[in-house]
């Protein structure tokens, strides 16, 4: 039996794996069963590993269960890993849940002590929330800031915003697109002579379900309430669509 494991994070000097209980089973598929399916009685584990180890040297933390698709950061503080990521009670990957708060995601933080091996989780935000993304610069060191697609509500996985998380002060800014509107998730693209680290734009395209268009929004990230830098309208829609990247010149 296998588990789905999404996405990961590193820090300075460590690898986390998640091993979370959303698991692959050919013996399932046997007994007309699904093939993938989440297991609430099984805890979260959380393997620590160092940068360059191997499984000889990986560590486990167990949580309570839950899932993640996507990671925030990871950074190392005193004797403690932090992870920040978009937490699920549970999953049925867009499929029928009988959990109602099963793929909600939300931002949480974990505190993996190393020398106890306990772990602190806690949440962070009470807005239904994916895709998080940051400053590269600072993946993998502590960071400040963090930027997260706000969910409608709606089965599918339509965002209607974009938030802003000023993790040291514990507050959120919210850029709403509107009526209508609809994006995807935002990417980071640094000011090129940026001395700070919020310095810089978010990037998605947005539906216009009124218009039946597309543009490409440009968002400053230190003026989130604002209105954005720029709206290139497109000449036909953009259908949704998931990750992206912000290549300079």
């Amino acid at each position: 039996m296998g588990v789905m494991m999404h996405d990961f994070a590193i820090t300075a000097n460590y690898t986390i794996f998640l091993d979370l209980p959303l698991t692959f089973s050919m013996e399932r598929i046997q007994r007309g069963e699904p093939m993938m399916m989440f297991e609430a009685d099984k805890p979260s584990r959380f393997g620590i590993m160092p940068r360059h180890g191997d499984n000889r040297s990986i560590r486990w933390f167990e949580a309570p269960s839950c899932y993640i698709f996507h990671t925030l950061n990871a950074y190392e503080q005193g004797d403690e890993v932090i992870l920040i990521a978009s937490r699920m009670s549970s999953t049925s990957v867009l499929g029928e849940s009988s959990d109602p708060q099963g793929d909600i995601p939300r931002l949480h933080r974990w505190r993996f002590h190393l020398p106890s091996g306990t772990v602190q989780e806690e949440a962070l935000d009470d807005h239904v929330s994916e895709f998080p993304r940051i400053n590269e610069n600072w993946l993998g060191r502590s960071n400040r800031y963090g930027y997260t697609s706000k969910m409608a509500s709606d089965r599918l996985p339509l965002f209607t915003g974009i938030i802003k998380h000023d993790l040291q002060q514990n507050r959120q800014y919210i850029h709403e697109f509107g009526s209508g509107r609809f994006g995807g998730e935002a990417v980071f693209a640094l000011r090129p002579s940026a001395t700070q680290e919020d310095e810089g734009w978010l990037i998605t395209f947005v539906y216009d379900s009124h218009q039946d268009c597309s543009e490409l929004l440009v968002v400053n990230a230190q003026d989130m309430t604002g209105e954005p830098v720029a709206r290139v309208i497109l000449p036909q829609r953009v259908p949704y669509g998931f990750h992206g990247i912000w290549l300079e010149e």
